[in-house]
């Protein structure tokens, strides 16, 4: 399968009778030519002249239908959109308007100020130039009162680090020849969540359900004023389905079937999405029975699912080189130091056992069988795509990069997407991993050891993407806050004794997990389970134009099944609250 990125639609099916190269011309030409009356003409008074600017057009449509019980909740419009970001930087590579956050923008409301805006979907030249010129003068306002206010903000501190704003990188040229990918039929797609849908009115101890599915594809332009060019095709298909309950005593309990694809074709029939929903509803059903853990100490394993979401979640963030940027006033000093990287200052250290590597490897298509939806032959800077090996024998050689510089990480690995660094295909590799069985037995001789009654298998973890809850994590650091990646609770997980009978457990919560623990890990499967979702990280800039430019990105990731030899879990902690007080409706009339 081709790989791309994940966006929107390609253009030319908006406009029919508009063939794609005169369409690709003219939008390119205008940016071209817009891109060279910039850099050769902008300037204010004696300000600072821009020393780097880039484009992006980002052309989509997509479709959505949600159902609840059976009836359409609503529907994803089908109709195209075109927007412009801008990028323009003034100063030179080491020292630039970029990094640096003016909360007087937000006193002066004019955070709107770059952010995208909307092009006509029509290739008239003029007013295509007309919008970009807009876009470009109030991008380079912006850029200069940015680093006038960022030269005074320095001048009254000393910097005992001096790291580059921006890195020097080879200039790429690619197009992406790849075909649009079709798109289903409108009725068809609202069918099908219908009918998936409605398989929750047999269930009446789901007490709240929804079924979505969308659709998306579309077509990045980009250029930049060193010579770099990409046009990119992207397209992702998906269905999502959510369900809840709660437990006599009121403990909520969630879960989740998703499906994901580059194309509609690449999703599972409705027979098999129908068997996965029953399963799901049975795992709830039986949660619902299941008693607490109240607190345990010892080994934990965790397969499939649930070792793919701890490392999204907990250590995937960690290897990423985020640059929390200076801000123009000393109350707001701490914005965003919240999420200064620990591993910033373990490059060259051991963060995982010695049998451990992890590989960040956009240009990988598949594993065995199954197709991985993060790669790319460009990342969004134009960067091209490379194999980078991050964790080596459990040795931290290195940070997924942007173009924004970090101490101790110079250059892009190629890894932005949308507003800053992103894994892309991330492989968890064993040396010498374990059969199933092995790691299993190993679970239950550090039972044994450790002198306790069981051990605990964890097979599935919450996301934070796919809740009906309303407690999601914020992604955003306030002033002094500490931003460390949680864990979302523990929503599949058994009681493991040594004679192998296994117990479900109601829900739990793991305590202190964190980046460092993975250092702990005892042993690892052999074998690797391929896991997609979409990929977020707590953003440092709010002002980042190119953080509104889409969803958050797919990554794929491959994992073995993870033994840790201590971790703490408990059940939830605070208050339940308490269950409806009439019976569903729906288990009222099947019991007449």
């Amino acid at each position: 399968m081709k790989r791309g990125t994940f966006c929107t639609l390609l253009f030319s099916v908006l406009l029919p009778g508009h063939p794609l190269q005169a369409q690709e011309n003219m939008l390119m030409k205008a940016l071209r030519d817009e891109m060279g009356r910039t850099m050769e003409r902008l300037q204010l008074e004696d300000m600072d002249r821009p020393y780097y600017v880039a484009y992006w057009v980002s052309e989509s449509e997509g479709r959505g239908s949600t159902a609840i019980l059976g009836g359409l909740l609503g529907r994803g419009r089908g109709t195209g959109s075109r927007n412009l970001s801008v990028e323009l930087r003034v100063g030179d590579h080491d020292l630039d308007n970029t990094n640096f956050m003016d909360f007087g923008r937000l006193r002066s409301r004019v955070v709107r100020e770059g952010f995208p805006v909307s092009l006509p979907l029509r290739d008239d030249y003029k007013e295509l130039r007309r919008q970009i010129w807009l876009a470009t003068d109030g991008a380079y306002k912006q850029a200069v009162q940015s680093l006038a206010k960022k030269r005074a903000t320095l001048q009254n501190k000393t910097r005992v680090e001096i790291v580059p704003d921006f890195s020097r990188e080879e200039p790429v040229e690619y197009r992406d020849e790849t075909p649009p990918a079709p798109l289903p039929d409108r009725a068809r797609l609202e069918v099908l969540v219908q009918e998936l849908s409605a398989l929750f009115k047999e269930m009446p101890d789901i007490f709240d359900s929804r079924v979505s599915a969308g659709l998306s594809r579309g077509k990045t332009y980009f250029v930049n004023s060193e010579g770099s060019s990409y046009t990119r095709n992207f397209s992702s298909a998906s269905i999502q389905v959510l369900a809840a309950t709660q437990a006599v005593d009121g403990t909520h309990l969630e879960d989740f079937v998703v499906a994901r694809g580059r194309q509609w074709k690449d999703l599972p029939d409705r027979a098999e999405l129908e068997q996965r929903i029953r399963a799901m509803a049975e795992r709830l059903g039986r949660l619902r029975e299941a008693s607490f853990v109240e607190r345990y100490n010892g080994p934990v394993l965790f397969e499939g699912q649930a070792a793919a979401e701890l490392v999204s979640q907990i250590l995937a963030p960690r290897l990423l080189a985020l640059r929390p940027p200076m801000a123009d006033e000393p109350m707001f000093g701490g914005f965003g130091s919240g999420s200064r990287n620990p591993f910033l200052e373990k490059l060259g250290s051991r963060v995982l056992p010695r049998s451990l590597s992890i590989i960040d490897d956009p240009t990988a298509g598949s594993h065995g069988e199954a197709s991985l939806l993060g790669g790319y032959e460009v990342d969004d800077e134009g960067v091209r795509s490379r194999r980078t090996t991050v964790i080596q024998r459990g040795i931290l050689k290195t940070l997924l990069a942007t173009r924004t510089p970090v101490s101790g990480v110079s250059n892009s690995t190629g890894n932005r997407r949308n507003e800053g660094p992103k894994p892309s295909n991330l492989f968890l590799i064993s040396r010498n991993g374990l059969k199933q069985e092995e790691i299993r037995q190993e679970l239950l001789d550090l039972v044994e050891e450790r002198g306790l009654d069981f051990g605990i298998v964890v097979r599935r973890v919450g996301s934070p993407e796919m809740t009906l809850s309303r407690d999601r994590d914020y992604m955003f650091a306030m002033p002094g806050e500490e931003q460390r990646p949680k864990l979302r609770p523990v929503t599949e997980a058994y009681k493991v004794f040594p004679d192998g009978r296994e117990e479900l457990i109601r829900k739990a919560v793991l305590l202190s997990i964190s980046a460092s623990s993975f250092r702990e890990i005892a042993a690892a499967s052999e074998s690797l389970t391929p896991y997609h979702t979409n990929f977020r990280v707590p953003m440092t800039d709010p002002f980042s134009s190119f953080a509104f430019m889409g969803p958050p990105p797919l990554v794929s990731l491959v994992v073995p099944s993870l033994l840790f030899e201590d971790l703490a879990l408990r059940r939830p902690p605070g208050d339940i609250p308490r269950p409806p007080l009439l019976a569903h409706p729906l288990s009222r009339q099947q019991a007449r």
